[in-house]
């Protein structure tokens, strides 16, 4: 058995999934003791042998392990990574000084294996919390250089699971222990055509730090509503633009120049203007 168990760690180590394969379903006894969520100790960086699976992109290993065997893709190794970020970090693997070395010398199949992958983690139910609903994979989940799954995908500019992060409500705006967003990873890696996709998509989702705006906004418009007038229509872009910036500020002049009881508003409104100013141009 103890022999067994070392061959069919190795060859999850060394992403053989044929060979796993073969050795899971020909050893009951393996079968039957073999828990995903193990870790494998410090000499393996604690990793499980369905971090094994999800690094590698074994989908046959992987599917058996979170839906037959009970595995938790939340579980986290030495570094904190999730089975999700290694499985994010696609055929390459970031390093420490940030750059992407080669890892797997994979086909064009690899792209199409990880996200399967995914969708089966991402379809993953695990124990039942409160209000009757059911432990989920982490998709934001932060390893110890404070990256995310899609911040691994988009560096290994993997378009597919980077659409079905998104798609499943990845944040588009997390940054990493370098201030760099998704979008960034994929520019610094090249991957120009997945970048500008992720930078569009920033700019139509809405920016978090436009959430205090909007709620000093909507206490003005509520304020002069209660008086009887409704002037102040100004609204809040949910993107800081150059254009929508000029906007606000022609509003502001003649809504507060023009219409009549507004005046005692001018400092608040100017204020909300200036809290405006630290934002980042999207």
């Amino acid at each position: 058995m103890g022999n067994t168990t070392t061959k069919f760690r190795k060859a999850l180590i060394n992403g053989d999934e044929n060979l796993a394969c073969q050795i899971y379903e020909n050893n009951p006894q393996l079968k039957e003791s073999l828990d995903p969520n193990t870790s494998y100790g410090e000499p393996y960086q604690h990793n499980t042998p369905l971090h094994y699976a999800a690094r590698h992109g074994m989908n046959r290993i992987l599917g058996t392990f979170l839906f037959g065997r009970d595995g938790n893709p939340n579980k986290r190794n030495v570094h904190n990574e999730t089975s999700m970020h290694l499985l994010c970090m696609g055929p390459q693997i970031m390093i420490s000084e940030g750059a992407l070395h080669p890892r797997l010398a994979r086909p064009a199949e690899d792209d199409f294996r990880r996200a399967d992958c995914l969708q089966m983690i991402l379809r993953w139910k695990g124990a039942k919390l409160d209000q009757g609903e059911y432990e989920r994979a982490a998709i934001d989940a932060v390893d110890n250089k404070k990256n995310t799954p899609l911040h691994y995908a988009a560096a290994s500019g993997m378009k597919t699971c980077v659409e079905l992060l998104v798609k499943h409500g990845g944040d588009l705006f997390a940054e990493n222990e370098n201030k760099d967003t998704p979008c960034d990873c994929a520019e610094k890696q090249h991957h120009k055509d997945l970048a500008l996709n992720l930078e569009s998509q920033m700019v139509f989702s809405r920016d978090p730090e436009a959430e205090e705006i909007e709620a000093e906004y909507a206490a003005l418009d509520k304020r002069e509503t209660g008086t009887g007038r409704n002037y102040l229509k100004l609204g809040c872009p949910t993107q800081r633009t150059a254009a929508n910036d000029q906007v606000f500020k022609c509003q502001l002049h003649h809504q507060v120049d023009i219409m009549p009881g507004t005046h005692s508003l001018l400092p608040e409104l100017q204020g909300l203007h200036a809290l405006l100013s630290p934002l980042q141009m999207k």
